[in-house]
């Protein structure tokens, strides 16, 4: 089963993509901030995050840098409603220079979510036993 969690400041916005994920039968976890979502994921290990750039008391960038000491194998997805500040916070990333770096851009749409997490980690368990014969 697909485990992600959705790091967003913006409460709409994370209810939104928890409530997608979920009806795709993703189990999701949300945090708040980059401090809660570390805190989170020592409980319950997750392949996915999701991270807003821009949080406060620790912002999805700082975020990342921990996530990658703790639990490198974690993909993430960034999102941001501004996308200029983004580039500029990432333009010396060597991810980012790449392409290596995963970014949905606000307002998301439902379908480019899905398919970012499909894209991913995969189609959730439930999704798979539905498509056998």
């Amino acid at each position: 089963m697909g485990h992600v969690l959705i790091v967003e400041d913006n409460a709409l916005v994370r209810e939104s993509f928890v409530e997608l994920l979920g009806q795709r039968g993703y189990q999701v976890i949300e945090a708040p901030n980059g401090e809660d979502a570390l805190s989170a994921l020592k409980r319950r290990p997750c392949q996915l995050a999701i991270v807003d750039i821009m949080m406060p008391t620790m912002g999805g960038l700082e975020f990342r840098q921990e996530l990658m000491s703790a639990a490198p194998q974690t993909k993430i997805v960034f999102v941001t409603g501004q996308p200029d500040k983004f580039e500029s916070l990432v333009e010396d990333d060597p991810d980012f220079q790449d392409g290596h770096l995963n970014v949905l851009y606000k307002p998301v749409h439902p379908v480019k979510l899905l398919a970012e997490v499909e894209r991913l980690i995969g189609a959730p368990e439930i999704d798979k036993a539905k498509s056998k014969p």
